[in-house]
């Protein structure tokens, strides 16, 4: 009997290449929201090079319509179903696929038990970054961000040093 053979998704992506559109879109909007005292999500649609799947390049940047509360537990953002048909069929018709999330903290940049268990990046090997501060120091607090990837269905960790992120 054959073993079970598991997709991979994006477990072999050994560098994620993102455009500066992609980031300077998402920053702006990132912080708009914080500056509401509200977290919010962008989330990024990425495609491969012809010639090497371990390449990814993050090219486009969508804010889904989402909705931000504040609890008496924290803050939370939730994106309604429609909005997420939406966004996949948009990425499609691009020849892209949505790989990463993005989302901000209030303070510090870690992935929380509700990031652990409800993302919206399903994909094995795709990225969720966490922005602290609500993204209000940009581009320039980016030692500060928490980058994780999706290793397994539920299992995030942080990304290795090894995997490679340019911005382009």
């Amino acid at each position: 009997m054959a073993p079970e053979s598991r997709p991979s998704g994006l477990l072999d992506v050994e560098q994620f290449a993102i455009e500066s559109s992609v980031l300077t879109f998402t920053l702006e909007h990132l912080a708009r929201r914080g500056e509401e005292g509200l977290e919010a999500f962008v989330l990024w649609g990425g495609r491969h090079p012809e010639v090497d799947r371990r390449i990814l390049h993050f090219t486009s940047a969508l804010f889904p319509r989402q909705t931000a509360y504040k609890t008496e537990h924290g803050l939370l953002v939730t994106i309604e179903s429609q909005s997420l048909f939406e966004v996949n069929k948009t990425l499609f018709e691009r020849g892209e696929i949505l790989a990463a999330q993005v989302h901000t903290h209030p303070t510090e940049a870690y992935h929380s038990e509700i990031d652990d268990n409800q993302p919206v990046v399903t994909i094995l090997g795709g990225l969720s970054i966490v922005i602290p501060d609500f993204a209000r120091h940009g581009i320039a607090d980016r030692t500060r961000w928490a980058w994780y990837r999706l290793r397994d269905l539920g299992s995030w960790e942080p990304l290795p040093p090894e995997i490679g992120v340019e911005v382009r």
